[in-house]
This record gives C-alpha cells, sequence and structure tokens, in this order.
C-alpha cells in the first residue's frame, strides 16, 4: 500500500501516509520496530517508487477522501527512508 489514511493523529490532526519503501528494506534491525525483526539488513539503495507515481497516488487518495479534512501528509515507509535513491534526504 502506497498512500493509506487519512489516520487521526493528537500532534497533526487528520494525516494521509505515504508508504514508499518495500516491506523491511532497511539498514538495522531494531528491537523496537512495529514491523518485527530485520530478516537481513542491507545498506544498498535502491530506486523504489517513481516521485511522479508517488504524487498521483496521493492525488488520488485525496480525491478518494475529499469529504474528510486532510491536515499533513507524512511518510511513514516500512523500512528505512534514506535508502531509496529517489528521495532527497
Amino acid at each position: 500500500m502506497l498512500v493509506f489514511g487519512p489516520v487521526p493523529s493528537r500532534r497533526l490532526g487528520n494525516s494521509l501516509g505515504v508508504n514508499n519503501i518495500p516491506f523491511k528494506h532497511c539498514s538495522y534491525s531494531c528491537v523496537y520496530c512495529q514491523l518485527g525483526r530485520t530478516p537481513k539488513t542491507t545498506v544498498e539503495r535502491g530506486e523504489f517508487y517513481e516521485p511522479k507515481d508517488i504524487l498521483d497516488s496521493v492525488r488520488r487518495r485525496i480525491d478518494a477522501v475529499r469529504k474528510e479534512k486532510v491536515d499533513y501528509i507524512t511518510f511513514v515507509p516500512d523500512g528505512e527512508p534514506t535508502l531509496d535513491k529517489k528521495s532527497r534526504c
């Protein structure tokens, strides 16, 4: 799932989530990770989604939930966000 929500947040209000990293594509295996243990850690960066595809998905989701208020868009990947070559981090 690339875009989900809106999810209610006490801090942010209603937030759309963007998951721009494949499941557990991660450089760590943090004990506190809500996704569980990372079976194979990696530091190899990859190209996962085109920025245009992410933007199109966000626009489609906003259209689908038009009657709900969206306050923020947050990136909440299922892996390490800095491993995406196409992100500007």
